[in-house]
């Protein structure tokens, strides 16, 4: 878990090193590397690439699409760590739409997670001039996407094999992407150095998940669990050392509010959501099939 969580932290600052690359272009080469490997696998594996249920799995892909070019986004105009966080909130959207799905009631308890992780993000933005509204708010929109995409999944994971379903991220991000870039012109052609990292990011974000997906498979689900906000130390001492980002008690503070609501919501989930995604990744028997997004 350790070294996914390290992963995903070096593709982050992959991400925001690329100032001067377009989101969309570093979305575009993030799938683009993604369907060569996945397709690679499903090719070895001789499985069916199309799956059954073809309307569920595009929607899981747009919503993907949408979740990850807006964290792209906020990692290039906002502070690494405070992007980062805001992108820890997707269980706590998780949770919100699938009990809107089941019907279910919250606890009373996961209000007061809610109320904790709304007070660091309000610290946050209060206390940090360096973060705007705008980009915040496309960043919890970028949660709220791939929340989504999270809920699709636990209706796909009894009938689409996980390579199918990954498989199905890029198969949409590509041609969705390569409209937008050809509307918008948002290319540009950049040196060899850059252009092998934005190779990277794909493979970087294919390894980590194949070690998050093994640590789940070996591991305590709730040691695993934390020690994935691990993350978020990643973020704040990489922000520190790299892009010289400082930052105030009081807006540390509140990352760590929200980290400590979201882990509340993750085990006060597990009475509330026994059949959802955002609990179903996290038990070892369905890591096995499906590695987070």
């Amino acid at each position: 878990m350790l070294l996914a969580g390290f992963i995903f932290a070096v593709m982050n600052i992959a991400v925001k090193y690329l100032q001067d690359i377009p989101v969309a272009q570093i979305v575009f080469m993030r799938s683009f590397v993604m369907m060569i490997m996945v397709s690679f696998v499903v090719y070895r594996r001789k499985l069916n690439p199309l799956g059954t249920n073809k309307k569920l799995l595009i929607l899981r892909g747009v919503f993907g699409t949408v979740g990850i070019a807006m964290f792209f986004y906020t990692l290039h105009n906002m502070p690494l760590a405070s992007a980062v966080v805001v992108h820890y909130l997707t269980p706590i959207f998780t949770v919100l739409l699938s009990v809107i799905l089941t019907k279910k009631n919250i606890l009373p308890l996961q209000w007061l997670f809610f109320i904790i992780c709304f007070v660091g993000i309000l610290i946050i933005k209060g206390f940090d001039v360096r973060v705007d509204t705008f980009p915040l708010l496309i960043g919890v929109l970028g949660t709220l996407g791939a929340a989504s995409a999270y809920n699709i999944i636990g209706l796909l994971k009894q009938t689409e094999h996980y390579l199918v379903i990954m498989f199905y991220f890029p198969l949409v991000t590509i041609p969705l992407v390569t409209l937008y870039i050809f509307i918008t012109g948002d290319w540009v052609w950049t040196t060899s150095f850059n252009w092998l990292i934005l190779v990277l990011i794909g493979i970087l974000t294919y390894g980590a998940q194949y070690f998050l997906t093994r640590a789940y498979q070996v591991g305590d689900v709730s040691k695993v669990s934390v020690i994935s906000y691990l993350g978020i130390i990643y973020a704040l001492a990489f922000g520190y050392w790299l892009f010289d980002e400082w930052y105030s008690p009081i807006v540390i503070a509140g990352i760590f509010l929200v980290v400590a609501g979201v882990v509340g919501i993750f085990y006060t989930s597990k009475k509330l959501l026994n059949n959802s995604v955002f609990f179903s990744c996290r038990i070892p028997a369905y890591c096995v099939k499906m590695p987070p997004f």
